[in-house]
């Protein structure tokens, strides 16, 4: 009937929706892509792009009935974290011992998904971050804390992408982040220095040098906490010297520039 929407899917498309709805929880990301085990990043790659031409849930507009909305916004989402951790060589690495681990156990794949996941996060994170766009880079990053609270090194980024926002507001919610890295992993430099990165970037040079030199404590050889004490006394010594009393005295003893005064007219004289 005219009035009545009509389901835009064709019957195999819906087949393989169902197909996907029904083992999302069984199969893995290499079933995802319908790729072999062994595929190298171009095989990943072109599994992923073959998927998603079908399986993107704005494909088939706005006419699409609730259900396999659903269905397909769940089943892109599970392609898109299959895509990202396999195309990264560390998360597929840990992907592949997690995945023969849990086969040979005879445990649900599931099991090590949150982890997984995160890695995932934190890679999109980092990638966001390279190409400058700080805002989607933290909620990666703020993803992969709330999937896995044990990696110091996503608070650490977390923190790092807070630091870099434009709202000053924004860069003070970087220090307890990256507090929690530290108190993770309280002997590493690099941590330390982000706390220093974090101060100078509100403008407290004098908890920066703190932080960067316990950095150098741990570390004597760290060179980022060496340049940039160095920077901040270069910039306090300047700042000094701008408000120093010599320069004020020079500054007034300076010849004004000011247009000279009009020439004084003679008072006119008296008629004899």
């Amino acid at each position: 009937m005219d009035g009545e929407k009509r389901n835009p899917l064709p019957d195999d498309i819906v087949k393989r929706i169902d197909e996907y709805d029904r083992n999302l929880d069984v199969w893995s990301h290499y079933d995802l892509l319908y790729i072999p085990r062994n595929s190298d990043k171009a095989q990943i790659k072109k599994g992923y792009y073959k998927i998603v031409q079908l399986m993107h849930p704005d494909r088939y507009g706005l006419d699409l009935d609730e259900e396999h909305k659903d269905k397909l916004e769940r089943i892109f989402n599970e392609i898109n974290i299959a895509y990202h951790t396999l195309m990264d060589d560390e998360s597929k690495a840990r992907y592949d011992q997690s995945l023969y681990r849990a086969e040979d156990h005879n445990q649900p794949l599931k099991e090590t998904n949150d982890k997984v996941v995160a890695r995932a996060q934190y890679n999109r994170g980092v990638k966001a971050l390279k190409e400058n766009d700080v805002v989607p880079a933290i909620e990666f990053f703020r993803s992969a804390t709330e999937l896995d609270s044990e990696k110091a090194d996503y608070w650490a980024k977390l923190a790092f992408a807070l630091a870099k926002h434009k709202n000053p507001r924004v860069r003070k919610d970087a220090i307890p982040p990256c507090q929690k890295a530290i108190s993770m992993q309280n002997e590493n430099a690099n941590y330390h220095a982000l706390m220093g990165f974090i101060h100078q970037q509100l403008n407290d040079l004098n908890e920066a040098k703190v932080h960067y030199r316990r950095a150098l404590s741990w570390d004597p050889q760290h060179q980022r906490s060496r340049q940039e004490l160095q920077k901040i006394s270069q910039q306090v010594s300047d700042e000094k010297k701008q408000n120093s009393i010599a320069h004020k005295i020079m500054k007034i003893l300076k010849p004004s520039r000011k247009a000279p005064p009009p020439p004084r007219q003679r008072p006119p004289q008296k008629k004899a």
